[in-house]
């Protein structure tokens, strides 16, 4: 890739991320009772007001909002793939891996909860030309078996064959979204592997590395900490190819009976920076802000163009992920003490 190229995508990401929410803005968004409030705002942020501007506040739903606001994003990470003219084109083209696999996931909470109206807006049609998946077919399909046909002729097919069921209450959840996850975890290595080497290749893989390990550790606390589920149901949903937490090490945290007992494991090893003395609230935010921080990092000073695309990436879905919590905290009347808790920036 030319130095140009290098310099246009690095630039180009970097000012977008300039127009991103900042922490004072999230302060005064946290405080908001009402979405149309919400919504009045971002209209007239610069990262939103293009997507929003024929936006009625008083009537949009809160899917449609959601789904607008991933719309923005995808547009924003679409134009900087289009400025990749060389051979690891297929790397950048891995979010689309992701999208795929979030529309399967939100389709399937769907048909579970039985909320195909409450959740009108959250299947993204915009995704529809950057995929091989048929999304009309996806928004009408009513549980599993209808689903697989929207999937023929992609790879997920034969991922969710073997948990096909007309019986939405008898969808596996768990297990499909190991499955899904596991693919497009094998789909990152395995392009990374294709076209790079040396030290941007190592710090590629150390990225996925660290997001399958807090991952992991997230899943072991969560299903044992609210759902006491035994270590044969929590090993089944771990992702261990190409974690540096060895398999041994993650059974051992898996068959400890009581959850606080897999923080205390961790505080006297080397994988102490998971660990807090605070609850799992915070754990799961301390997942995340290392992820964010690592991200920030790239974002700053990276000169390679994987590095900065993915921490572009990943900034940009915290960003998603926060004006969500701010949305359902309106919607259920939480404190704006409590909202800011959930946030991460």
């Amino acid at each position: 890739m030319s130095s140009w190229a290098n310099n246009t995508i690095i630039t180009k990401a970097k000012s977008i991320f300039g127009n991103f929410i900042k922490p004072d803005e999230y302060e005064r968004l946290s405080k908001f009772k009402s979405i149309p409030e919400l919504v009045g705002y971002l209209k007239k942020h610069g990262n939103y007001q293009g997507i929003l501007k024929d936006v009625k506040e008083n009537t949009i739903h809160r899917g449609n909002l959601e789904s607008l606001i991933k719309k923005n994003s995808f547009d924003q990470i679409i134009r900087l793939i289009k400025q990749v003219y060389t051979k690891d084109l297929e790397f950048y083209e891995l979010n689309i891996v992701h999208q795929e696999n979030e529309v399967i996931l939100t389709s399937l909470r769907t048909m579970i909860a039985d909320e195909f109206d409450e959740n009108q807006g959250l299947v993204p049609f915009f995704f529809d030309v950057h995929t091989s998946i048929d999304m009309s077919l996806v928004f009408k399909a009513k549980n599993l078996n209808e689903l697989l046909k929207a999937l023929a002729k992609t790879p997920y097919y034969e991922i969710l064959k073997p948990y096909d069921t007309k019986d939405n209450l008898q969808i596996r959840y768990l297990e499909i979204e190991h499955a899904l996850e596991d693919y497009y975890y094998a789909e990152a290595f395995r392009r990374i592997e294709k076209y790079y080497s040396g030290t941007l290749k190592k710090d590629l893989d150390s990225i996925f590395q660290t997001r399958i390990e807090l991952g992991n550790i997230i899943k072991i606390y969560r299903l044992k900490k609210f759902y006491q589920a035994n270590p044969i149901t929590i090993n089944s949903v771990l992702i261990k190819r190409h974690s540096r937490i060895s398999t041994k090490k993650l059974e051992e945290l898996a068959n400890l009976k009581n959850p606080d007992d897999i923080l205390n494991s961790l505080s006297t090893s080397e994988f102490s920076r998971f660990t807090s003395d605070k609850d799992y609230v915070y754990v799961e935010y301390y997942a995340g802000r290392i992820q964010y921080d690592l991200a920030k990092k790239f974002m700053y000073y990276s000169t390679d163009v994987p590095k900065v695309f993915l921490a572009f990436v990943t900034l940009s879905e915290f960003e998603i992920e926060n004006i969500t919590n701010i949305i359902e905290g309106i919607r259920y009347h939480v404190s704006d003490q409590e909202i800011r808790q959930m946030l991460i920036y």
